[in-house]
């Protein structure tokens, strides 16, 4: 991770953070925290936040720290007159945000994504890897990306506006470095300026077990990017559940109002809780989509596991104790993929479900709680 004086920085393994004050070397800085101290820390250790951008106005916070002036030399200065002649800051919000190749159609729902890109793209497996997040919708998007600590806790590592239709770069990292990339949170809000329906907000967790870097056959071909990545749906806009107006609340108790106002938005699984702990998924490309018709059999396959993996995913971070996974008869294509998908979790359980009500048409995974 590239650091420069004045970073703002919080520590990757305990809490409190601070700002860079000296660069050291390759792979050790001097952060300045609260308390008056400058500390050597390894970069490694550092995350980067509060980056400059669109967001920006809404989240200011000062650290009271003292930052020592950086003195140029004429060939600094030289070198960046000639590199940058208008004093833009080269890492402005143009280099973070681009356009989308291809805006959604019938095989990329409107939706956010995050999504991780391997530089090489002949040979995925290897590398560094780009980590994006995408929004392939109408709406600009606010958003708060966190990431789960070793203390089963998380922290803020970044938050900006996506124009529509837009992805935006969250960090280059190391293949060391994917087990601390792959389990968090997104938060984001949705905002348009015509008139219409109000979105709810978004609270998708998410967690991609690090094994899963390792297989070529989990990237695919991302239309929306035009490369191949390893795809994660966050949310589904079209699912997204609406804000009810004020006029369809008339009569309701106020005390009502306000404790349906204080509820959290539902987890994805909820839409198919069948019972307490428990769910039923129907894979059936006509039970997820009413556009299809234009879809490939391998867009089908892609979309049907990204629903499976995003049900699965929000089952066990809900808590959930069951789910059943219909997936019809077929030629076992799909039963076989989700098979395949199942062995990178732990805690897991797979089995046939009743053959009494579902035949062999339908799986039916066991999630255990860690101890």
């Amino acid at each position: 991770m590239d650091l420069k004086v004045g970073d703002k920085v919080r520590f990757l393994n305990e809490k409190g953070g601070g700002i860079v004050t000296r660069i050291l070397s390759n792979n050790m800085v001097n952060v300045a925290i609260e308390e008056g101290f400058d500390l050597p820390v390894l970069a490694s250790d550092l995350i980067k936040i509060e980056p400059a951008g669109m967001a920006g106005r809404f989240f200011d916070r000062h650290l009271n720290v003292d930052v020592p002036p950086v003195s140029a030399t004429k060939s600094d200065t030289a070198q960046q007159s000639a590199s940058n002649p208008y004093g833009q800051s080269e890492d402005s919000e143009e280099e973070r945000v681009s356009p989308l190749y291809r805006q959604s159609g019938v095989a990329n729902p409107e939706g956010l994504f995050i999504i991780y890109v391997p530089q090489d793209q002949k040979i995925l497996i290897t590398g560094k890897v780009d980590i994006y997040l995408v929004n392939n919708s109408r709406n600009d998007v606010l958003y708060s990306f966190l990431l789960r600590e070793q203390t089963e806790t998380y922290s803020g590592v970044d938050y900006d506006v996506i124009p529509p239709y837009s992805k935006i770069i969250l960090e280059t990292i190391e293949r060391d470095d994917i087990e601390g990339w792959s389990e968090g949170i997104v938060q984001a809000l949705f905002h348009r300026e015509e008139s219409g329906e109000v979105l709810a907000p978004l609270h998708a967790s998410f967690k991609v077990k690090p094994v899963r870097f390792y297989k070529e056959s989990n990237y695919q071909d991302f239309r929306l990017i035009g490369q191949k990545a390893l795809v994660v749906l966050l949310g589904d806009v079209a699912g997204q559940m609406i804000i009810e107006s004020e006029e369809a609340l008339k009569g309701v108790d106020p005390a009502v109002k306000q404790k349906v106002s204080a509820i959290a938005p539902p987890a994805f699984i909820d839409v198919h809780k069948t019972g307490f702990r428990e769910a039923e998924v129907d894979l059936h490309i006509s039970e997820l989509k009413e556009q299809y018709a234009e879809m490939s059999n391998s867009e089908i396959l892609r979309y049907q596991l990204d629903y499976f993996t995003r049900m699965l995913d929000s089952a066990i971070s809900n808590n959930y104790y069951k789910v059943v996974f219909i997936h019809g008869i077929g030629n076992g294509t799909l039963k076989s993929a989700i098979i395949s998908a199942i062995s990178e979790y732990d805690n897991v359980e797979f089995r046939t479900a009743p053959f009494a009500k579902y035949g062999n048409g339908a799986v039916e995974i066991i999630i255990h709680r860690n101890s």
